[in-house]
């Protein structure tokens, strides 16, 4: 009888297991995505950037499952990269708060005028100064930052629980002012940083001999003390951007998505698909189902708009789940989501076996990453950009993804085998203890 049960329980671990081999990651052909690699002129040691293409296939947080396979099907030396400009420079310039009147930055024809004493004062066409209460705004002198800008972090404090919208503008002559970057921060508690931090990335802008100005929502209880700016010598690359599909509108006021990749998102676009005008909402994630939800960003839609970015704070998060204000009337239809991924680079040392593969998706490979001294020593990288390797997509980006989510059950096989397999080793136990203390019994005992 234990033999049975033993049996039984051998076969109902097996089905709680994935029935289906790991792919062997020694072996090209097991992974999901393969893409021909050519390198450029230059050197041995060079940067690979993943296209959208491997990105999307990424299966673990840690990067493990990113390959460059020769032509004989070894695998290269790879490193992490930190991008084409390891070595940047901070500098923190203080914020001067402007005084004038609530209509002062928008009125046609104001500038500002920053006075003998420091301060900063909106006026008038005339020059005539407006009136001198504290505006929800401050002037950054940036005209000594001459490499280009790739992230300026606010030092900002924040109102407890209030989303508030920061927007940065650039001018040269304190008059004309050009939209810079925008983002929404929000302080979960007193006291507390804003969720996804408070760092406004660039694409390498240049604001030498050129004023920041920066100004947030009216009564929003913000105040901006100074930035702290992140130069390069070198732009970074763009975000990819990933279009979806199947975004779940549970109801009004919910809205769930799922990504079938690890690489982590780093925001995501929501454009508004029907006639709701202006939409607090607040993004959660988990990385299962297991888990609780996690507050990862609030922001606030717009109705005919190009869309609204929302940063997001990182983790290895697979499962997403949008909030709208419970005092609003929420979604009337699903909205578009649009997935931004920063880009992964890898460091690679070719050899002289071509064709050169990159593979990508594999859960059971595991990381073989190099430290980047190891193949760029420190004077190659000061020499000037390692060369760039093409991966050849064919120009074609990736359809869109399937974002709908699975169904929570309290029902799910996975689950319902090992709760047996459980029960059923208990089971076997039981059973064993019984038939030891019948065994243990002396003649006389009934």
């Amino acid at each position: 009888m234990i033999r049975r049960l033993t049996i039984a329980l051998l076969a109902l671990t097996a089905a709680a297991c994935d029935s289906a081999a790991p792919p062997d990651p020694t072996r090209p052909d097991q992974f999901a995505v393969r893409l021909t690699v050519e390198p450029a002129a230059g050197g041995p040691v060079q940067r690979v950037i993943l296209p959208e293409q491997a990105l999307i296939a990424v299966q673990r947080a840690d990067l493990g499952d990113v390959r460059v396979f020769d032509g004989r099907g070894k695998p290269l030396s790879l490193a992490l990269s930190g991008g084409a400009d390891e070595e940047r420079r901070s500098v923190t310039l203080s914020a001067i708060a402007l005084r004038g009147a609530a209509s002062a930055l928008t009125a046609p024809g104001a500038a500002i005028r920053i006075e003998d004493n420091g301060t900063a004062r909106v006026v008038t066409i005339g020059g005539e100064a407006q009136a001198q209460e504290t505006l929800s705004a401050s002037l950054i002198d940036t005209r000594a930052v001459t490499d280009p800008i790739v992230g300026i972090a606010l030092n900002v404090t924040l109102a407890d629980r209030r989303a508030t919208t920061v927007r940065l503008s650039s001018s040269a002559d304190l008059k004309s002012w050009e939209p810079l970057a925008e983002r929404v921060l929000f302080s979960p508690a007193p006291g507390a940083p804003s969720l996804g931090g408070s760092v406004l990335t660039l694409p390498g802008v240049s604001l030498r001999d050129r004023y920041l100005r920066a100004d947030w929502d009216a009564g929003s209880g913000a105040a901006l003390q100074g930035v702290t700016i992140t130069t390069a010598r070198t732009a970074p690359l763009p975000r990819a951007v990933v279009a979806s599909r199947g975004l779940q509108l549970v109801d009004d006021h919910h809205a769930r998505f799922a990504v079938p990749f690890a690489a982590p998102l780093a925001a995501i676009r929501l454009v508004q698909a029907g006639p709701v005008g202006v939409l607090p909402v607040e993004v959660f994630a988990r990385t299962n189902p297991e888990q609780p939800w996690t507050m990862l960003a609030a922001a606030t839609l717009r109705q005919d708009s190009a869309g609204t970015v929302i940063d997001l704070m990182p983790g290895p998060w697979r499962e997403y789940r949008i909030v709208a204000d419970s005092r609003s009337a929420g979604f009337s239809a699903a909205p578009n989501v649009e997935l931004l991924l920063d880009r992964i680079e890898v460091l690679a040392a070719f050899n002289a076996a071509p064709p050169y593969t990159l593979a990508v998706g594999a859960s059971a490979a595991a990381p073989r990453y190099l430290d980047a001294a190891d193949l760029a020593p420190e004077a190659l990288r000061k020499a000037g950009p390692l060369p760039i390797a093409r991966v050849d997509v064919s120009g074609q980006k990736p359809a869109p993804i399937a974002v709908a989510p699975q169904p929570d059950s309290p029902f799910d096989l996975r689950k319902l085998a090992l709760w047996g397999v459980l029960l059923l080793g208990t089971a076997i136990l039981a059973f064993a203890a019984f038939r030891l203390a019948r065994g243990n019994r002396t003649p006389e005992q009934p």
